[in-house]
């Protein structure tokens, strides 16, 4: 019987709509503004995607084929972003929440509270991306004119089991992982499947090899719009991101039955996949709870005895209130698995971005006008930006919410508060700051020299107004109930500063092309070009910083004085 399930399902759904709170005006205004955001960003999305689509297909000429080649490619980071967010946010769902800690002991079975706390998990963070993607298949579909039908039945039959399947497998992973820690150690089983997880994707990457790919496909430009199968290696066909890229591909020919087998590929593998989770977690479940609350104690008392060279005992060069901000910071962060692994994530997406551009270089060369050449920069400088986006979101935005509703102690205390926070943003402003320089330096270095050092101007600019933007957002929009960093990054305030986030990278992309491609050009006619040209960009980036980041930091401060 599912009555159990879909009783405490409807009870989260009201919650989540706060349809049994009472009338705030507050809470209705932001509301309010949050759809206006919402709406204005899915427009946006969808003029982005029909604009986007009918400039590589008619000005680049990249043709049908190689547009649906960069799609594969994209759902492939798209599969493996939700499929190891997945792994990393279910663990502190299904095994660290006070909600499974209460459920646990009504009558209701493990398989059960399994399914309710995976589908929570699921829909909660996937609202945000589930508006993105509605209005990118709005372009999509406008620019190829395609029927009415399509959208639901692309949203239906294509997306939504293509995240279902990377969640699954997420969970399933999770399962396995905290199964054999039990035997082998947390540390050993870490190590393992981040080495499977490695290997996977330096094999996809040269299977698919997408350098190799538009090599080929440039020996036919540009006469590259009819299909070219046959460059294409056989073992991508069997990964769902191919199914999906397939299906759009031959959905957009008007061609419908040449992608049945493969519509019904995904949702059969979404199912199986589904249904194996299901399994696993009848057997394992309740032994995997049982293990984390021990590998929950040994990480403590492993880190209590690791870290005692960094204790409040030790003296430094610092003062005695910068040294306790850092080393307080320093003990929150690592006692919570959640953060450090997360961490560890973004570090292994970086490596993988960034190895993976190591030939861009080729195709750079090989481009043939300097439209093309400019849209592989702007690429690899949005990949970057996101990359930073995705750090600041993930540790700036919950900061000032994970100060917990004991703050009124260090209110009470002998210190500035203003000063703390801004101390605590420091930290991790010089942690991502480091990180931004490095994914420019080693994602740009192919470039002429010019556009490096803008490229490493730019970097630097941007991640100082993400940075500030998720700070004062953070502050707007803080819960000091919630306790769990990861849930706080995939609220919806999170879910409103991602979307504000995005509208920046369209400002940058607006920003850049018209400076990035006039130097291009010079380069392929012999023309000499200021470098003026380019820093023009950097300037207007300047301006941005300055604004953004005063009035995001001061918002920041603000809503919090105004909280407590």
């Amino acid at each position: 019987m599912m009555r159990e399930v879909a009783h405490i399902l409807y009870y989260k759904i009201l919650i989540f709509l706060k349809a049994n709170s009472p009338f705030n005006f507050s809470a209705v205004v932001k509301s309010i503004g949050s759809t206006i955001v919402y709406s204005i960003f899915a427009y946006g999305c969808f003029i982005m995607t029909y604009n986007t689509i009918d400039y590589l297909l008619v000005t680049v000429k990249i043709g049908s084929f190689l547009l649906h080649r960069f799609v594969l490619v994209v759902l492939f980071i798209f599969f493996i972003a939700i499929n190891v967010g997945n792994m990393v946010v279910s663990f502190s769902t299904l095994y660290k929440s006070k909600e499974v800690f209460h459920l646990i002991t009504k009558p209701i079975s493990f398989t059960k509270l399994f399914l309710i706390k995976f589908l929570d998990n699921f829909f909660y963070s996937s609202t945000t991306l589930l508006l993105i993607v509605t209005a990118v298949l709005l372009g999509y579909g406008f620019y190829f004119n395609l029927s009415f039908w399509f959208y639901p039945f692309a949203l239906f039959f294509l997306v939504l089991p293509f995240m279902f399947t990377a969640g699954s497998a997420g969970v399933i992973v999770l399962l396995i992982v905290l199964r054999l820690a039990g035997k082998w150690g947390l540390k050993r089983v870490l190590i393992f499947i981040g080495l499977i997880y490695s290997a996977s994707v330096i094999l996809f990457y040269f299977i698919s090899n997408p350098i190799k790919l538009v090599e080929r496909v440039f020996d036919y430009y540009p006469n590259i719009n009819q299909y070219f199968g046959f460059l294409e290696s056989s073992s991508v066909k069997f990964l769902p991101n191919y199914w999906i890229a397939e299906s759009l591909y031959w959905i957009s020919e008007n061609k419908i039955n040449r992608a049945i087998p493969f519509i019904y590929a995904n949702l059969v593998t979404s199912i199986f996949v589904f249904g194996v989770a299901l399994f696993l977690a009848k057997k394992w479940y309740y032994q995997t709870w049982l293990t984390s609350l021990q590998v929950n104690a040994e990480l403590k008392n492993k880190n209590k005895s690791k870290i005692q060279f960094f204790g409040f005992h030790k003296k430094s060069i610092l003062n005695g209130f910068d040294e306790s901000i850092l080393k307080r910071e320093f003990f929150l962060f690592f006692r919570e698995p959640s953060q450090w692994l997360h961490l560890l994530v973004m570090i292994f997406l970086i490596t993988i971005f960034i190895s993976s551009i190591s030939g861009i270089d080729i195709i750079i060369l090989k481009a043939y006008n300097e439209y093309l050449k400019t849209i592989i920069y702007l690429i690899v400088s949005l990949f970057n930006v996101f990359l930073v986006a995705s750090l600041s979101l993930r540790f700036v935005f919950p900061l000032i919410s994970l100060e917990g509703e004991a703050l009124w102690k260090i209110r009470s205390a002998p210190i500035n508060f203003t000063d703390l926070l801004i101390k605590r943003l420091a930290i991790y402003f010089l942690l991502i700051f480091f990180f931004g320089q490095l994914i420019s330096f080693f994602s740009n270095f192919q470039f002429p020299f010019a556009l490096s050092i803008v490229a490493q101007i730019n970097a630097a600019l941007t991640t100082v107004t993400l940075i500030s933007l998720n700070f004062g957002m953070g502050g707007l929009f803080a819960n000091y109930k919630e306790k769990n960093a990861i849930r706080l990054a995939s609220s919806q305030g999170a879910s409103i500063t991602f979307l504000f986030t995005l509208l920046y990278l369209v400002l940058i992309i607006a920003i850049l092309f018209i400076p990035v491609s006039n130097y291009f050009y010079a380069l392929a006619h012999g023309v000499n070009i200021s470098i003026w040209n380019l820093l023009s960009s950097s300037i207007i980036l300047f301006a941005l910083a300055v604004v953004i980041s005063s009035v995001s930091i001061k918002l920041g401060l603000k809503s919090f004085i105004k909280d407590f």
